[in-house]
This record gives structure tokens, sequence and C-alpha cells, in this order.
């Protein structure tokens, strides 16, 4: 395997894929979330997310790079001003349609409910919810849910939300699934108690992946969205 540290802006990149050298590197602005995708300082990405990537790459024919982990709004300046190529994991607004390439690959969970199990969901009465304000859609899910008749509450960040739950001062606190689990995970006083919610409160809309029209694949996005479109008709990747 060639490995090769490329420095883009203030971004340490690290080929994870043997390919011809006269091909730039695909260049992937990613964060540590499990289990899509698992970083360890020093160590190449693993993970399901990961493999789908290198899938691509090697279908363009190039390297794979990658970031250290980065927070998913510092990855979007980064790709809208072509220092990176790809940012994986997207939900689609209408904004990042205008600034960027959006494929749809795989089905997203933007909005999982997660209890607290030693206090079941009353049947048929209107729930406490809460929302992290800064997730994206999540001012639209709230409302709606709040027009249904619940409670719904938009709190500042995890930490909040997900102490709200654990001492009952909520119901359910809607937000990504795997971020929302990897936050969860990373607090011993939770992991046993909040959990998801029974599929029946689940919801699915679609994960993209976002091309930069800025960067050197961007003349190439034709053909990255037919790759993107067999890579997920073949269904060897499954992130849930």
């Amino acid at each position: 395997m060639i490995r090769a540290a490329l420095l883009l802006s203030v971004v340490t990149l690290v080929s994870t894929t043997a390919v011809a050298a006269s091909q730039p590197a695909l260049v992937w602005c990613f964060d540590n979330l499990p289990p899509r995708q698992y970083y360890d300082a020093g160590k190449e990405p693993v993970g399901a997310m990961v493999e789908l990537m290198k899938d691509l790459a090697k279908r363009l024919d190039t390297e794979l790079g990658y970031t250290v982990p980065t927070p998913t709004v510092r990855c979007l300046q980064q790709l809208e001003q072509g220092e990176v190529d790809i940012v994986a994991g997207l939900l689609l607004t209408a904004e990042r349609q205008q600034r960027f390439f959006m494929f749809p690959f795989d089905s997203a969970r933007p909005n999982s409910w997660f209890i607290n199990q030693q206090y079941p969901l009353a049947a048929e009465q209107p729930l406490r919810l809460t929302f992290i304000k800064t997730q994206v859609q999540a001012a639209e899910a709230a409302q709606q849910l709040s027009q249904a008749g619940h409670q719904v509450h938009l709190a500042a960040d995890y930490d909040t939300a997900l102490a709200d739950l654990f001492f009952n001062k909520t119901d359910v606190v809607v937000g990504p699934e795997h971020i929302t689990q990897k936050h969860i995970a990373q607090n011993g006083r939770y992991q046993r108690d909040l959990v998801l919610a029974p599929q029946e409160y689940q919801q699915q809309v679609e994960a993209h992946i976002a091309i930069s029209k800025k960067g050197r694949f961007a003349n190439r996005a034709d053909e990255i969205e037919r790759i993107v479109q067999d890579i997920r008709a073949s269904g060897r990747y499954q992130f849930y």
C-alpha cells in the first residue's frame, strides 16, 4: 500500500489506497463517528463508511485521503472553498444543494427517538420531546411535533438534552441516531438506561455525499454520481 502525506491548507491527509500516482487524491473531510467510522490517532480510519469511500476512490482510479477528525461545519467550509473534495453523511437542504453536488447514497436517521427505559412512554399522551437546536432540520421537525400536540423543547447541546432524559425531565430526546449514540456511549451513567425507542417511532430520510463545486473532482461530478448509484445498488455497505 502506498502511504503518502499530503498537506492541504491546515489539514493533514494520509493515503489509504494504492493507485496511480498521477491522479490527485480524493480528499475526504470527516469526523470520528462510530459505528460508521472510527479514528484512532496515528492509525488509518476504519468502518463501513471508510470502506465505501475507498471503493469510490478506487473506481475513480485515485487515492483516498482523509483529514484528521473535523466538525461538520468546518468540513463544509473547506468543501465550499475546494480545500477538500468530499463530505459524506449529510442531509439535503436547499442551501447545500446550491453550494455542493449532492448525491444520495444511504438512508439516514436524523430524528431518531431516544428514551430512558426506566420510564416507558405513556400511550396516547402528549410527550415531552427535546431536540438539539444545532442539528439540521431540528426546528422543522420540532414544529411538526409541536403541532401534533407534544411539548417540544430545544436544548442547547447533547449534554443538556441527555441529562434531562436521564433525570426524567423529558420523555424523549430526538436527534441523529449515530451522533446521539456516540454521546450516550461517552457517559457511563447513560449506557444502560438511554436507548432507542421502538421502531414505530423512528424516521428515515436520505443521506448524501457532497462534492465540492470548486474542487479538483468537480468536472467528474456526473461520473461520481453514477458510481455512487452503483455502490448503493450493490447493497454492500450497511450502516444501521
